[in-house]
């Protein structure tokens, strides 16, 4: 991870770890820190972590920030298409898929969204199902909890289409149909 803010404040900011470099001088009732940005840096640096982090880094320039911006809006425009062709299924939010930057939150009348997940999963195929620490904004939807799709560039139209196959059998395999 990393951290990022205005150099002013972080001076002024204590940091919430404490221990290896990060500390000039300690006494029993206070410590003396580091210069920025070693004053955040508590214990070993994880180099392993920030080689990854390079990495990854390179990997998504190369692929183009655009291109990913576009293929997430293409599968989301397809998942949201055929999502509100299945009965029972409401999408949660806004409906224009160039809003949900290949997020998509549902729900399925008379199916739990732990039970939408766990049926998906037997099919493998990855959802998040739950209240996703949103709990303010479930109760102004109204809904107990959803269940998320989430696309990115590595997904492709086929395994939109799969998923919403699979989708379409959730409320038969729940009885309710």
């Amino acid at each position: 991870g990393g951290l990022y803010g205005k150099k002013s404040i972080l001076e002024e900011m204590p940091p919430f770890l404490r221990g290896g470099e990060m500390i000039e001088y300690v006494t029993r009732e206070d410590a003396t820190y580091a210069e920025l940005p070693h004053k955040f840096e508590a214990g070993t640096v994880n180099a392993a972590g920030a080689v990854g982090l390079e990495a990854a880094i390179k990997y998504i320039q190369n692929v183009g920030l655009k291109n990913i911006e576009e293929n997430d809006n293409h599968l989301a425009s397809l998942l949201m298409s055929g999502m509100k062709q299945l009965k029972g299924v409401s999408i949660i939010g806004h409906q224009d898929p160039l809003r949900h930057c290949g997020i998509v939150t549902f729900t399925i009348d008379g199916v739990h969204p732990h039970d939408i997940a766990s049926i998906l999963d037997t099919e493998h195929i990855a959802v998040r199902a739950g209240h996703h620490c949103a709990q303010p904004l479930m109760q102004k939807l109204g809904v107990n909890s959803t269940a998320r799709a989430s696309l990115y560039f590595y997904n492709t139209e086929d395994e939109v289409s799969l998923f919403l196959e699979k989708l379409s059998l959730v409320r038969k395999w729940m009885g309710l149909e």
